[in-house]
């Protein structure tokens, strides 16, 4: 439906001037048959609301509207009812759009309230669905009481009364750093968020977040939303509106082109315009303005892509309305030849063997290659750019201290690494832990053993406690008994075997002190050979499996491992 000039200027109780004002400003969208100019209802109510005016709709078009301004919309919420306690909102969100633009399979929501059952004995999913309107009157019932009635519970919530506005768009990279992502598919969405400040609901998710090792029943996907990765919402009412006025998308053809296609139902000349980006190993090779209109158009591309994305505006305002960004999956030549028979055997372009398997089912011989790329300066710039970017991420890591490598021929440097952090936390009463299997072995080389002298010194200040899965060999034991005693007296050493067949009770090297756990990537006798890496972590897991290898009692056989001590 279209509203004239002057029945826009009677809608938001303003004069005409005003109205051809914004329209010369190009805040309205207009439409144009010979001397007649129209504004379609859509873009009227959307210039009204972002100017905050009231839109009363003249006669004429409130008798119109029903099928145009339906929306509907599907609440779910997620409740947290500890025994003996209120239930608790743990996160309630409203998705709406247009109810014309679900299709004509679409039938009337049902506007009863279903469980959905998360297996859980303090978790309930609720989800409704209904017209838009019948949503924002239990919104308006949830401000206004603090709680909500579903199936005879009633729902407690505790939500700022102000909302907070903003956008959230389509983002399909992995580990993508945006806040919110879209709820819908293939649509922005502009959302209404009233936020909760309660931290109860919030500490009980976390913890059971953790006693499910992070990953949250998979029945919550009906929920709507990740409250899993964004625990900061815990406790909030989201509303977010699809903003499927139009529907665009992006793909990228193996003939080096891009598909940008856009749908929707009434598009008007100018409406919109769209920007089109593409990038190769961090080298953005297109950015391009490209009209909106229905259908689809191709775009040409000069080079190899791994990353696309496009940006849709208002042109009525400025606002963007959709984002869309992904990464491409780099296809890699391989060729294998598979050989029929029972057994398949799997070899390299050289012939040389690789693997064998066994089908289920018979098969012949087919020759299995991906794609061949032709492009030789893309293959080198991205193999240039993959290098550069190892290069920086390990001199940040190196920066940060928290990870740290050696070549073969800087022995040297990698001792004076690994004492300097034996000093930095050797000056507390909490025991430090050195894990390394191959510990005890034979000592081939006069600088490990003066490695190990530095490793008693540098670690002089506290309690040092050596974790090894070799038993002890007599040259070994004699050289350790010849060291002064004022020089081992913080040192302990065990060793740690299956009870069994007394093989390696474990494999990992690391190092704990009160303040690092770091994982060091090979034996002290290794480091000539392979070179050596140090890398810190904040997990505390080698922490805990030191602590737990350290308890076990020395000499029983009550456990898996047999725990030898070496005086």
């Amino acid at each position: 439906m279209n509203l004239t000039i002057a029945e826009l200027a009677r809608a938001v109780d303003k004069s005409e001037t005003y109205v051809r004002q914004h329209i010369h400003r190009k805040h309205l969208t207009v439409r144009k048959d010979g001397r007649n100019v129209s504004v379609v209802l859509d873009e009227a109510v959307r210039w009204a609301r972002e100017r905050e005016l009231p839109f009363n709709l003249p006669d004429r078009a409130s008798m119109t509207t029903g099928a145009t301004e339906e929306r509907t919309a599907r609440m779910t919420v997620l409740m947290w009812h500890a025994p003996g306690a209120q239930p608790r909102n743990l996160f309630t969100l409203i998705r709406h759009r247009r109810q014309d633009a679900l299709g004509p399979w679409a039938g009337e929501p049902e506007e009863t309230w279903s469980n959905v059952d998360l297996e859980h004995d303090e978790l309930r999913l609720f989800s409704f669905d209904a017209s838009f309107e019948r949503c924002q009157t239990l919104v308006d019932q949830i401000l206004d009481s603090g709680t909500l009635e579903i199936n005879g519970l009633e729902i407690q919530y505790a939500l700022e009364p102000i909302p907070r506005r903003h956008w959230a768009y389509r983002d399909k990279r992995p580990f993508a750093d945006a806040s919110v992502p879209s709820p819908f598919e293939r649509h922005s969405a502009e959302i209404i968020e009233y936020w909760s400040f309660t931290a109860e609901p919030r500490k009980y998710w976390l913890k059971e977040l953790k006693s499910l090792q992070d990953k949250a029943p998979p029945q919550l996907s009906r929920l709507g939303f990740r409250l899993d990765s964004r625990p900061d919402r815990v406790g909030n009412l989201m509303i977010a509106a699809a903003q499927d006025a139009i529907a665009c998308d992006l793909a990228a053809n193996r003939n080096r082109t891009l598909r940008f296609h856009v749908d929707a139902k009434e598009l008007l000349p100018e409406a919109y315009r769209a920007t089109v980006w593409a990038s190769h190993s961090g080298d953005e090779v297109l950015r391009r303005e490209v009209p909106v209109a229905l259908g689809q158009r191709v775009i040409e591309l000069a080079s190899d892509v791994d990353h696309i994305g496009f940006a849709i505006f208002r042109t009525a305002d400025g606002q963007c309305v959709d984002w869309m960004e992904g990464y491409l999956t780099m296809e890699v030549s391989i060729r294998l030849e598979l050989e029929s028979g029972p057994n398949l055997h799997l070899r390299d372009p050289r012939s040389h063997f690789t693997h064998s398997v066994n089908p289920s089912g018979s098969i012949s011989t087919i020759n299995v290659q991906a794609d061949q790329d032709s492009a030789k300066l893309d293959k080198g710039i991205r193999r240039l750019w993959l290098d550069r970017r190892v290069y920086e991420r390990e001199n940040t890591a190196r920066q940060e201290g928290n990870f740290v490598r050696f070549r073969p021929a800087e022995f040297k440097q990698a001792v004076q690494h690994f004492t300097r952090l034996l000093r930095q936390d050797a000056d507390q009463t909490v025991p430090i832990y050195l894990a390394d299997p191959y510990f005890m072995v034979k000592l081939k080389r006069e600088d490990i053993k003066r490695l190990y002298l530095d490793i008693f010194a540098a670690s002089s200040g506290g309690p040092l406690r050596i974790l090894c899965a070799k038993e002890a060999n007599v040259d070994t034991r004699t050289w350790w008994s010849s060291l002064p005693n004022q020089l081992t007296s913080h040192v302990s050493i065990r060793v740690f075997l299956e009870q069994t067949l007394h093989d390696p009770g474990f494999h990992d090297r690391y190092l704990i002190t009160p303040k690092r756990e770091i994982v060091i990537t090979h034996s002290f006798t290794g480091w000539h050979k392979h070179g050596v890496t140090f890398s810190s972590h904040p997990y505390g897991v080698y922490r805990a499996e030191a602590e737990s290898l350290w308890e076990m009692d020395i000499g029983a056989k009550t456990t898996d491992f047999f725990v030898q001590e070496i005086a």
